[in-house]
C-alpha cells in the first residue's frame, strides 16, 4: 500500500505539509501546553474545501485509520493532534480562515480554521458588530462552536453556538455536504455541543452577529483573601447582586492573587444607562478601595479582560493574536463545569475555607455568571447544559518563561495541581456536568463516567449520528463521540 505521505506529495504537492524527520515538523506539531505530547503521521495544511476532500481521500487510500482536525490548537488534551495516544494524519485548518461580514444581514461567514480574535476585530471594524464567544480570543471559531463559546458577554448576548447558522463539512467518504436547520439537520444538531472533531471537517461557518454595546465598560472590583469570615459575606453579596442585576451586567468572580474579585463588562447602550448601572454596583456591592470602571469601547473592552487579565498577557493588542506554538509554553490544566443553582451558604462556607488556602500565584477559580433564561431549548442543539446560573473553572499556569527551567515549571506545575484538584471536588457535587471546552480526561476518575458528564441523555442520538455519519470512527480522539 502507498503511504499518505507518498500519496499526498503525489496529489496535492503544492500545500503546505510536514512529516517527521521534515525541519518543519517541530514546529508544525508545536503546542502552548507542556502536557501536550503526540506524535502526528503527519500535518497537512488544506486550503480549500476540495483538498480537504482529497486529503481525506488520501487517507483512505493509504489505510489510515485516524483524523484529527487543528483548528486553533487549544484542546487541553491535545485532541487536535490526535491526543496523548494518537497516531494520526492531522489536518490543520490554519490556511482557511477567510472573514466576510455581510452589514445588511448580521452575519459571519468564516473559514474553518478562523480564531476567535480575527473574527472579533473585522466585526467591529465592518460595522461595530459583535459575536459572543469564549473568554480566550485565540482559540478556533470551528472548534470552539462545537463546545459552546461562553464569555464575557454570555448573560447579555448568550453563547456562540446558539449564533451559529450554516456549516460546510467534509465527511469520511470525502463528500462535501452543507448542515443547517434544512439540510442534513441530525449532523447540525450533533455538531453543536458534541466537541471537536467527531463528525467532520468544517471548513466553513456562518454566525448571526449583533450590533456591539454602544456604551460599554469593564470593571474591576477587589476584596483581600484574608480570613474565612469576610469571605462568605463578600461572596454572598456578589452573587446576589450578579443573580439580580440588570443582564446588561455580565460578572465573572475570581479568586486568584490573595484576592476575591468580581470583573466584566457591562453591555449599556447609552452613557445614561452605563452611569446609572455603574452608580447602583457602587451603592449595592460591599464598599472596597479597589473599584475600577474603565469606559471604553466594545473593542477595547475585548483586550482588557481577553489579552490583559486573563488568558494571552502576553499579546499586546488584538491584532497580534496569532495560533500559539512553543513561544510562551506552560503548564497549564483546567477543570470546569457547569452550576445549575445559585451557591448555597453551606457551599460558600466550604469555599471560604479553601480559597484562603490558595497559593499566592499561579492558581485560579473563576465562576462566569450566565442567564438560566437565555438560549435555545435544551433539545435543540446536543448542549447538555442549559439553563445554568454559573460556568466555573479552576486552573493552574505555570510560565516556562516566569522559571528557570522546564523540571521546575513541572514542578511548580504539579504542586498547583493539588490545589486544583482539592477545589474542584468541592465544587464537583453541585456541579450539572463538565464543559467540554476545556477537555479533561480526568472528568472520568473516581469511578465517574466522563461521557455522562459531558453529554448526558443526548449521547446515545449522538452516537447514532456517529455511526451514520462516520461509521468506520475515521475522526476520533479519546474525547470524541464513540460509535457504541
Amino acid at each position: 500500500m502507498v503511504s499518505f505521505k507518498d500519496l499526498v506529495h503525489e496529489r496535492l504537492a503544492s500545500i503546505p505539509m510536514s512529516f517527521p524527520g521534515d525541519s518543519t515538523f517541530d514546529d508544525a506539531t508545536a503546542s502552548w501546553s507542556y502536557q501536550v505530547k503526540t506524535q502526528p503521521v503527519g500535518v497537512v495544511a488544506p486550503r480549500s474545501t476540495a483538498e480537504v476532500q482529497e486529503v481525506i481521500r488520501c487517507a483512505r487510500d493509504a489505510g489510515v485509520t485516524q483524523l484529527a482536525i487543528r483548528s486553533g490548537g487549544h484542546s487541553f488534551e491535545g485532541g487536535s493532534l490526535g491526543g496523548r495516544d494518537g497516531h494520526a494524519v492531522v489536518i490543520d485548518m490554519i490556511e482557511m480562515k477567510d472573514v466576510t461580514i455581510d452589514r445588511s444581514e448580521l452575519t459571519a461567514t468564516v473559514g474553518g480554521g478562523t480564531l476567535l480574535g480575527d473574527l472579533t476585530v473585522q466585526a467591529w471594524n465592518q460595522g461595530g458588530l459583535m459575536l459572543p464567544g469564549g473568554n480566550c480570543l485565540a482559540v478556533g471559531v470551528g472548534g470552539q462552536v462545537q463546545c459552546g463559546g461562553y464569555g464575557h458577554y454570555a448573560r447579555t448576548h448568550g453563547i456562540q453556538v446558539d449564533r451559529l447558522q450554516r456549516v460546510e463539512m467534509v465527511l469520511a467518504d470525502g463528500s462535501a455536504v452543507v448542515a443547517d436547520e434544512h439540510r442534513n439537520p441530525d449532523l447540525f444538531w450533533a455538531i453543536r455541543g458534541s466537541g471537536t472533531g467527531s463528525y467532520g471537517v468544517i471548513t466553513q461557518l456562518t454566525l448571526r452577529l449583533n450590533k456591539a454595546p454602544a456604551a460599554p465598560a469593564n470593571f474591576f472590583v477587589k476584596y483581600p483573601l484574608t480570613d474565612t469570615d469576610s469571605f462568605p459575606r463578600t461572596f454572598k453579596a456578589l452573587q446576589d447582586y450578579s443573580l439580580n442585576a440588570p443582564l446588561s451586567f455580565n460578572p465573572m468572580i475570581v479568586i486568584w492573587r490573595e484576592h476575591l474579585q468580581i470583573l466584566g463588562c457591562l453591555a449599556t447602550d447609552t452613557e445614561t444607562d452605563r452611569e446609572a448601572l455603574i452608580t447602583d454596583m457602587r451603592d449595592k456591592l460591599p464598599p472596597t478601595e479597589e473599584f475600577e470602571i474603565q469606559r471604553v469601547d466594545y473593542l477595547e473592552t475585548m483586550r482588557q479582560q481577553a489579552l490583559v487579565d486573563t488568558s494571552a498577557p502576553f499579546y499586546a493588542d488584538l491584532t497580534d493574536i496569532r495560533r500559539e506554538r512553543r513561544e510562551h509554553l506552560r503548564y497549564m490544566k483546567i477543570k470546569a463545569g457547569f452550576v445549575a443553582e445559585p451557591f448555597t451558604d453551606e457551599f460558600i462556607q466550604k469555599l471560604a475555607e479553601h480559597a484562603i488556602t490558595q497559593p499566592s500565584d499561579g492558581v485560579r477559580i473563576q465562576i462566569l455568571g450566565l442567564d438560566p433564561n437565555s438560549g435555545l431549548p435544551v433539545d435543540a442543539t446536543a448542549i447538555k447544559n442549559r439553563g445554568c446560573h454559573w460556568l466555573m473553572g479552576t486552573s493552574s499556569a505555570i510560565f516556562l518563561e516566569e522559571v528557570d527551567d522546564i523540571d521546575t515549571m513541572v514542578a511548580l506545575g504539579k504542586q498547583r495541581d493539588q490545589w486544583l484538584h482539592e477545589a474542584y471536588e468541592i465544587f464537583y457535587p453541585i456541579l450539572s456536568g463538565g464543559y467540554i471546552g476545556d477537555d479533561d480526561y480526568e472528568e472520568g476518575d473516581h469511578g465517574r463516567d466522563m461521557f455522562v458528564s459531558y453529554f448526558g441523555n443526548h449521547l446515545p442520538r449522538l452516537k447514532a449520528i456517529k455511526r451514520k455519519y462516520d461509521p468506520d470512527n475515521l475522526f476520533h480522539h479519546k474525547l470524541s463521540i464513540p460509535l457504541d
